[in-house]
């Protein structure tokens, strides 16, 4: 895989609405455009077109920041909090929806928790999604707000499958830990079940394990979403990973999303049925969009889900030791000496403006139009719009990151033992 490189762009605005109806949320943040996780079904690699980028390993190694992602934010809701609906006519917010908001760069620009301090200025009912546990980092501010869920996403406990699919992401224990800890603070937290892969993560066995887990780690709903390939450059490099891994499904694919980006449903209607019969079994409940956001003021800081409460606090290390191989996590993006030597951005406009995504990659959650996965959750979909980017100039500077290097940069979330090291690229 080639090397990480960061590069800071200026976003027109970062809260952009979401006009498909069957949303569960009015307004969407993404405050990075690429991902970390490099999940190789993620359909917002359809989005890195809209850069004039490929949907191929670029979207994990070429990572665009919105640095002043905060601040867009807090004059966006200024301005919305002077109109004549105020802040009600925002709607819920949802942040993730074309990227990780606590992918490794998060660890160290934290753009995430820029946007979510702002949002404690302005209160309005918000979702996160996300796959990794530095989340937990901002349960301080998440305690402040109205949080309606936090979807933790994760589709199989499967180490083997996860690694074939979610290189860069957080291992699934994590992932539960993290639902654990959540729900211990009082946080709206369930399990995102996307996407269900066919042949690979839908077996009964398999789901039942995986609800079962949610259950046993005090999620309070999840909600499952299966596998779209609608965009070409998804599409593709899904495949790549279907040939490489399981080359003996590879027909079995082909012929399940030969004529649409959802497998047929004389597939997805048994599967469905399954899940709601395991939700039931198990005390579970699928995300209700039509649930108000609890009120911080209401949430009782350590209030944990009834009967599943362990008892014992999450601890998480956000910093590797010193000399772990899997410190080398490419996380991070600020000039910092100890990863080596950056090259000074000179001026804001060293990087081009940019202008924002739209709808294009913030409504990526949207799916075909009736789809229960697509109105009960946040399906696995992507919408179209126009898009206007720049070129950003850039000056560049390679710092090659061993794990010692990369702990004293204080770069967060060692995600497994067996992480390899990275070379990191900054460019500002």
């Amino acid at each position: 895989m080639n090397p990480v490189r960061y590069e800071k762009i200026t976003a027109k605005q970062v809260l952009n609405p979401v006009k498909t109806p069957a949303m569960p949320f009015e307004h969407s943040i993404n405050p990075y455009r690429g991902c970390q996780h490099g999940c190789s079904f993620c359909y917002a690699r359809a989005m890195h077109a809209f850069l004039g980028l490929n949907g191929d390993d670029t979207f994990q190694t070429n990572i665009l920041m919105k640095e002043n992602a905060p601040e867009a934010l807090r004059e966006q809701l200024r301005k919305a909090a002077r109109s004549r609906k105020g802040l009600a006519g925002i709607g819920r917010i949802a942040i993730g929806t074309a990227t990780d908001p606590y992918q490794q760069a998060e660890g160290r620009a934290k753009l995430t928790r820029g946007c979510l301090e702002v949002l404690t200025e302005y209160p309005v009912p918000l979702t996160i999604t996300t796959r990794s546990p530095l989340i937990l980092r901002d349960l301080d501010l998440l305690r402040k707000l109205p949080v309606y869920a936090v979807n933790i996403s994760l589709n199989t406990l499967n180490r083997t499958t996860w690694r074939n699919f979610e290189p860069g992401a957080p291992s699934p224990s994590k992932r539960l830990e993290t639902v654990r800890a959540l729900t211990d603070a009082g946080i709206p937290a369930g399990i995102f079940m996307a996407p269900m892969l066919p042949y690979i993560t839908d077996g009964r066995d398999e789901l039942e394990e995986l609800i079962a887990a949610a259950a046993e780690h005090g999620a309070q709903f999840v909600m499952a979403s299966y596998l779209r390939l609608s965009a070409s450059d998804v599409k593709v490099w899904f495949f790549e990973t279907i040939r490489r891994h399981y080359p003996q499904l590879v027909g079995k694919y082909a012929g399940l999303y030969a004529s649409s980006a959802y497998a047929p449903r004389e597939y997805r209607d048994p599967v469905r049925r399954y899940v709601d019969e395991l939700l039931e079994r198990y005390g579970l409940r699928d995300l209700d969009e039509e649930e108000e956001a609890p009120r911080p003021g209401e949430r009782a800081a350590g209030a944990a889900t009834p009967g599943r409460s362990s008892g014992k606090p999450l601890e998480i290390a956000w910093e590797p030791p010193a000399g772990s191989p899997g410190s080398a996590c490419g996380g991070c993006p600020a000039a910092n000496a100890g990863a080596g030597a950056v090259a000074s951005a000179g001026a804001a406009a060293s990087a081009s403006a940019v202008a924002s995504a739209g709808a294009a990659a913030d409504g990526g959650f949207a799916g075909a139009a009736g789809d229960s996965a697509s109105r009960r959750g946040f399906a696995d979909g992507s919408r179209t719009a126009r898009q206007s980017a720049g070129t950003p100039g850039a000056a560049q500077a390679v710092a090659a990151a061993d794990g010692t290097a990369a702990a004293e940069a204080g770069m967060p979330l060692a995600l497994e033992p067996d992480s390899p090291p990275a070379q990191l690229v900054f460019t500002f």
